[in-house]
C-alpha cells in the first residue's frame, strides 16, 4: 500500500486490508501509518517502549521462576452479532458453529496448534512461539448470569463502515475491563476488519485511545470463522479466519510485521521477524526476496497474505503479547474476569448492578446517591451495610434493611448532600450481607466519575480570553478542543480550536464542549451567537453540532440547533495545509434562537465536533441574549465588486438582524468620495432574528479610478442601536472600462498602464512589481505582512470571449510557505464587467519552505504553466478574471507571464524563437502531423503559404490575433507526397521552414 499525504483511517486502531483484487472489494489493514506521518516523535517514542519491553522481558523471565502458576492465559470473549433482523444463520446473523469455528482457529493459531503449522519453512519454524492462551467464550455476563458468549442485536441497519465506530458499539457493549469484545457485522467500506491498541502510560503505545467504550475488534462477517469447519460464506482471500487472528495480534499490542514504514528502515520492533520492506499480496511461493534483500517471512500472522498463507508468530511476537497482556490496564484485568467462570450462586452474595445517580445527567450541587443492588446469591438477603466514598474520602456507612429473594433488585437512597461543582470520583462497597462477609467478593464494588456542571447567569459571552468553567469532554483521550490562538478582528486573537488535522484516532470521534447550566425559566427572550471558522482538507467532512440538553441529559437525547459539515461548514477555501483563519472575513456568525427553551430552568449548550480527519475547527464569541435588542448590522456590499465598469449604478447591501427583536426599518446613510453625506429611510422590513435581505440603494455616480463608498445604518426601529460596532463600513470601488481581448499575455515586463487594476479593498499592502530571474514580476510581500487577512486584488481588463468555444489560463507562480501561515491565492471571474465574481477552481500547486524573505532566482523556484480551464467564460464579451491574494503574514508570492487562450489546452512548449514548427520528422517517413506554437511579442495576424519545389502556391491563409498559441496543420490530406516550404509573414518579415510529406 503507497504512501500518501493523508490516510482516511483509524489512529489508535488497527484495521485490517489486503491490497490484492479480489470479487469482493475488501482490504486487510490501513492502520498506523498514519502515526509515522503526523507525529515527529514516533520513532523516539517506539525505541524508548522497545527499551522498556526487553527489559520487561527479562523480569519476567526471572519472575516466572519463582511464580507458582504461569500461563496459559485465559481471555473472557463476548461475540456480538450485529444483524438487521436476519434470521440466524443468514448473512450478517451468522450461526453459532461459525463464532465456534472462530474460537477454534484461534487458540489454535495463538498457541501454534494449527495444522497448518508444518507449513512454516524451516528457518522460520526455529523462531515460531506459542503464547499459551486460551480464548473462551463468556460464561457470566456482567449482572452475573449465565451465558453462551454470544449477543446477537438487530442494529437497524444493513450495513456499518469505520465512521460508525461509536454507533455500531453502542448497540450491545459489555465491559471492556471484563471481556474481549468482538463486533461481527456487514462492514461495507474497504476494511475487512479493525482493532484497538491497548491502552498504556508507557512509551510505544502512544496514541492508542483510552476510551474503554470503544474497546475491542470490529469484524466483517464474511471474514470470520474457517471454510475448515463448515460451509460457512465467507471470502476466498479470508475464509480461514486468519483476519481475527491478526486483528488480535493488534489488539495485544503487534505492529505489522514490515513496521508500517513501506521501506527497509522500517521495523515492528520485534527482533527476530526479517527486516521487510512492505507488505505481501496474495500468497506467493516461498523464498520471496523483497528489496531490502532479506527473505520475507509473509507466513506471519501479522502481514497481508492470503489466509491460506499465514501461519505462526514468532517468540518475540509472543514475548511483546505477554507482556502488554500482564502490563496493559484492560488486558491485564482480562485474566480474573468473572466472565471466565460459569455463575455459582452463593450464600449471603449482595452485588452492586449499578449506580444509578451521580451519573451523567447531574444536574445539581445537591447530590442524593442512589444505586441499585442485586441478590446474586441462593438465599433470602434481609441486611446490608453499604460504604459510600466520595472523592477518596468515607462520605457514608449505611445500612439498609431488604427482603431480596435470588436475583431480585432494588434500589437504595443514601442521605443527600451538596457539592461543588466539578468532577467527582464516587465508590460504592458492600461491607456486610445479612449482618456477615459478603459471599461474593467480585460484585461488592463500583465507582464512577460525575462531573457537577456550573452555574451561569445570562446574559453571558464566552470569548477564550479568561478560564471557562465550561466543560471539554474528551471520550477517547486523544486530541480535542484547546484554546489556541486564530487571528480575527487582531492577530493575537484568543478562540477554541479542535484539531481535526491532525487527529490521530478514529473518523467519527467526538469531542464536546459543554456549556454550564442555564437558566431560562424567567427570559424574555433567548438568542444564541456564535463565531465559527474551518476550511475543508480536500473533500473532508467534519462536522459542528450544537446540541440543547435540558436536565443535563447525556447529548444523545438532546435537541439538535445547529448540523453543519463540509460545504456547509466552510468558511474559507480549501486548503492541505493545517487551516488557521487569516482574519475576520475567514469567520462566519452564527445565531440560533432558543424560544422554545424559554420557562425551563436547567438548559446546557454542546459544541459537538464529529471528526472525519479533515481540517481544523474554530469558535469564539459564545454568546446568549436573554434581553430584548434592537441591532442591525451590516454584513456586505452585495454589489458592485472592487472593480467594475459602471458609472452610474444602484449599490446593494447586504444587512441582517442580529437584534432579539423584529427589525422593521431603520436609516440608511451614504457618502461618495467624502462628499454630502445621503439618507435613506428603510421600512416595512419585518426581519425576524437572524434574517438578511439585500437593500438597493438610490442611483449613484462615480468616477473613474477609485472611488469610496461610506455606509452607515442608524436608528433601527427608531431607537437607538445596542451594538452600533457593526453599522458601518467604507467600501472601495474601482471604476475601469478598459477592454482587450484573447489570447492575450501579460509578464510585467511593461507598464500595466490602465488595462490592469491593482487594488488592496482595504488601503493595506498592494501588489508591486519587482525584478526576479524573469524581468519583472508581480509579487505581494507577505513576509513584511503582519497584518492577517489583508487582501490584495489584480483586475484583467474587460476580456472579450465572445469569438471563441473554448478558453484557457496559464500563469507562472512562484511562492514558498514562511514563518507564519500559508497565504491563499484565489482566481476569480466575473461574466458581468466585474459587477460580480464567482471563484474559479485550479490546482494550487505543492509549494516548499523557506525561513527567510522569498525571492525566485532560478526556473526552479517557479512552479510553470499552472493551468487553469475557463471554458465556463466561453462566448461571452464581457470578462474579467481577478487573482486575489490573501496575507497570512507568511511568505512572499510572485506572479508572472499570465496568459489566456483560445483552446482548453493550450499545448503550449518552450521555445526562444518568435515560432517553432515541429511534430514531423524528415527521417521517420509517414508522419504527417504538424504543429506551430507562436511566441510574438505582440497579438497580429500571421500570413502563411505552402509552396512545392517548383515555386506553386499550394496552401494560402491568414491566422488572426495570432500570440502565444499552437495550431495543428493536417497538410498531407491536401498536398502530394513531397518537399515543401512553408513560409510565415509576421509583422513586416518572412520567414521559411522545409516540411516532408510522406503517405
Amino acid at each position: 500500500m503507497g504512501l500518501a499525504l493523508r490516510y482516511i483511517f483509524l489512529l489508535g486502531i488497527v484495521a485490517l486490508q489486503s491490497v490484492s483484487f479480489h470479487l469482493y472489494a475488501q482490504y486487510r489493514c490501513g492502520t498506523v501509518e498514519y502515526i509515522r506521518s503526523v507525529n515527529p516523535d514516533h520513532h523516539l517514542h517506539k525505541l524508548e517502549f522497545e527499551k522498556w519491553l526487553g527489559e520487561q522481558i527479562l523480569r519476567q523471565q526471572t519472575s516466572r521462576r519463582e511464580r507458582k502458576q504461569a500461563p496459559p492465559y485465559k481471555i473472557p470473549v463476548v461475540v456480538h452479532v450485529i444483524h438487521n433482523g436476519e434470521p440466524i444463520g443468514v448473512g450478517p446473523n451468522i450461526s453459532e458453529a461459525q463464532i465456534l469455528s472462530q474460537i477454534k482457529v484461534l487458540n489454535a493459531d495463538f498457541n501454534r496448534q494449527n495444522a497448518d503449522a508444518t507449513n512454516t519453512p524451516p528457518e522460520f519454524a526455529i523462531l515460531a512461539g506459542s503464547l499459551e492462551i486460551e480464548f473462551v467464550l463468556a460464561k457470566q455476563n456482567p449482572d452475573g448470569l449465565a451465558t453462551n458468549g454470544i449477543v446477537r442485536v438487530n442494529g437497524g441497519r444493513s450495513s456499518w463502515t469505520m465512521n460508525d465506530n461509536y454507533a455500531l458499539k453502542s448497540t450491545s457493549y459489555w465491559p471492556a475491563e471484563k471481556y474481549f469484545n468482538i463486533w461481527v457485522c456487514n462492514l461495507t467500506d474497504s476494511f475487512v476488519g479493525f482493532a484497538q491498541f491497548p491502552e498504556s502510560n508507557l512509551e510505544g503505545l502512544e496514541n492508542s485511545s483510552s476510551n474503554r467504550l470503544t474497546d475491542g475488534i470490529v469484524m466483517w462477517y464474511k471474514a470470520f470463522g474457517s471454510i475448515d469447519d463448515g460451509a460457512f460464506i465467507l471470502n476466498p482471500s479470508f475464509n480461514k479466519g486468519r483476519t481475527v487472528t491478526h486483528e488480535t495480534g493488534h489488539f495485544f499490542g503487534l505492529r505489522h510485521i514490515w513496521g508500517d514504514e513501506n521501506n527497509c528502515t522500517g521495523s515492528d520492533y520485534v527482533s527476530d521477524t526479517p527486516n521487510q520492506g512492505g507488505s505481501t499480496d496474495g500468497c506467493p511461493a516461498h523464498p520471496k526476496t523483497d528489496n531490502c534483500g532479506e527473505v520475507i517471512m509473509f507466513q506471519n500472522f501479522l502481514d497481508y497474505s492470503d489466509d491460506d498463507c499465514m501461519n505462526l508468530f514468532t517468540q518475540g511476537q509472543v514475548n511483546r503479547m505477554m507482556i502488554v497482556i500482564e502490563n496493559s490496564p484492560r488486558r491485564n484485568s482480562l485474566l480474573t474476569s468473572p466472565g471466565l467462570l460459569a455463575p455459582n450462586p452463593l450464600p449471603n452474595d449482595l452485588g452492586i448492578r449499578t449506580i444509578i445517580f451521580p451519573d451523567a445527567t447531574v444536574c445539581s450541587n445537591l447530590i442524593t446517591p442512589v444505586i441499585e443492588i442485586r441478590n446474586y446469591g441462593n438465599n433470602l438477603i434481609t441486611s446490608a451495610r453499604i460504604r459510600l466514598i466520595f472523592d477518596g474520602a468515607v462520605q457514608e456507612i449505611k445500612d439498609f434493611a431488604l427482603t431480596l429473594n435470588p436475583l431480585e433488585s432494588v434500589q437504595v437512597n443514601f442521605t443527600p448532600d451538596s457539592v461543588t461543582s466539578g468532577k467527582h470520583e464516587v465508590n460504592f462497597e458492600i461491607l456486610l450481607t445479612n449482618g456477615g462477609v459478603d459471599g461474593g467478593k467480585q460484585n461488592d464494588m463500583l465507582s464512577a466519575s460525575a462531573i457537577v456542571p456550573s452555574f451561569i447567569k445570562t446574559p453571558f459571552v464566552e470569548n477564550f480570553n479568561t478560564p471557562s468553567r465550561w466543560i471539554i469532554q474528551n471520550p477517547d483521550g486523544q486530541i480535542t478542543w484547546q484554546i489556541v490562538t486564530a487571528p480575527k478582528e487582531t492577530p493575537v486573537n484568543k478562540a477554541l480550536q479542535l484539531n481535526f488535522f491532525d487527529y490521530e484516532d478514529k473518523v467519527g470521534e467526538i469531542d464536546t464542549y459543554l456549556s454550564p447550566v442555564i437558566d431560562l425559566s424567567l427570559a424574555p427572550t433567548a438568542i444564541l451567537t456564535f463565531d465559527v471558522a474551518h476550511a475543508r482538507f480536500q473533500s473532508s467532512n467534519d462536522r459542528l453540532k450544537v446540541i440543547a440538553l435540558t436536565n443535563c441529559a447525556d447529548i444523545s437525547k438532546g435537541t439538535v440547533l445547529y448540523d453543519k459539515a463540509g460545504d456547509s461548514l466552510d468558511t474559507a477555501p480549501a486548503t492541505s495545509m493545517a487551516f488557521t483563519p487569516s482574519g475576520a472575513d475567514q469567520w462566519r456568525k452564527e445565531l440560533i434562537n432558543l424560544s422554545d427553551f424559554i420557562g425551563t430552568d436547567k438548559v446546557q449548550l454542546a459544541f459537538v465536533g464529529i471528526n472525519d480527519w479533515g481540517n481544523n475547527i474554530y469558535l469564539d464569541n459564545i454568546a446568549l441574549f436573554t434581553e430584548k435588542t434592537v441591532d442591525v448590522s451590516l454584513i456586505s456590499l452585495a454589489s458592485p465588486s472592487v472593480v467594475t465598469c459602471e458609472y452610474n449604478i444602484s449599490p446593494k447591501i447586504l444587512i441582517q438582524n442580529v437584534g432579539t427583536v423584529p427589525l422593521v426599518g431603520f436609516d440608511l446613510e451614504y457618502a461618495i468620495n467624502g462628499g454630502a453625506t445621503q439618507t435613506v429611510v428603510i421600512n416595512n422590513l419585518n426581519l425576524s432574528f437572524g434574517e438578511e435581505k439585500e437593500i438597493k440603494l438610490p442611483l449613484i455616480d462615480l468616477t473613474e479610478g477609485s472611488n469610496t463608498l461610506y455606509i452607515n445604518l442608524k436608528k433601527p426601529n427608531g431607537s437607538l442601536d445596542n451594538n452600533p460596532a457593526n453599522n458601518q463600513n467604507e467600501y472601495t470601488v474601482v471604476i475601469n472600462q478598459a477592454k482587450d481581448r484573447i489570447p492575450l499575455r501579460q509578464n510585467f515586463d511593461k507598464d500595466l498602464a490602465s488595462a490592469w487594476t491593482m487594488v488592496n479593498p482595504r488601503g493595506g499592502m498592494n501588489w508591486q512589481t519587482i525584478s526576479t530571474n524573469y524581468n519583472q514580476s508581480l509579487y505581494f510581500n507577505a513576509y513584511d505582512n503582519n497584518v492577517i487577512g489583508d487582501e490584495a486584488w489584480l483586475v484583467s481588463p474587460v476580456l472579450d470571449f465572445s469569438q471563441t468555444n473554448q478558453a484557457s489560463l496559464l500563469f507562472d507562480l512562484s511562492y514558498s510557505a514562511g514563518k507564519v501561515g500559508q497565504e491563499t491565492l484565489t482566481i476569480l471571474a466575473s461574466k458581468d464587467c466585474g459587477a460580480t465574481f464567482s471563484e474559479i477552481d485550479y490546482n494550487f500547486p505543492d509549494i516548499g519552505t523557506a525561513s527567510v524573505s522569498w525571492l525566485p532566482k532560478s526556473p526552479d523556484d517557479w512552479e510553470r504553466n499552472v493551468l487553469v480551464n475557463l471554458n465556463s467564460l466561453a462566448g461571452e464579451e464581457n470578462v474579467r478574471l481577478a487573482f486575489v491574494i490573501r496575507n497570512q503574514n507568511g511568505n512572499n508570492l510572485y506572479l508572472d507571464n499570465i496568459e489566456f487562450f483560445t483552446t482548453a489546452d493550450p499545448d503550449t512548449i518552450e521555445i526562444q524563437e518568435i515560432y517553432s514548427i515541429y511534430g514531423y520528422d524528415l527521417t521517420n517517413p509517414g508522419q504527417s502531423e504538424l504543429k506551430i506554437t507562436f511566441n510574438l511579442p505582440e497579438r497580429q495576424n500571421v500570413r502563411y503559404t505552402v509552396i512545392s519545389t517548383t515555386g506553386k502556391i499550394e496552401i494560402d491563409g491568414i491566422l488572426t490575433d495570432v500570440l502565444n498559441q499552437t495550431y495543428p496543420l493536417n497538410l498531407s490530406q491536401q498536398l502530394a507526397q513531397g518537399m515543401y516550404f512553408v513560409r510565415l509573414r509576421i509583422g513586416m518579415k518572412y520567414y521559411s521552414s522545409k516540411i516532408l510529406v510522406t503517405r
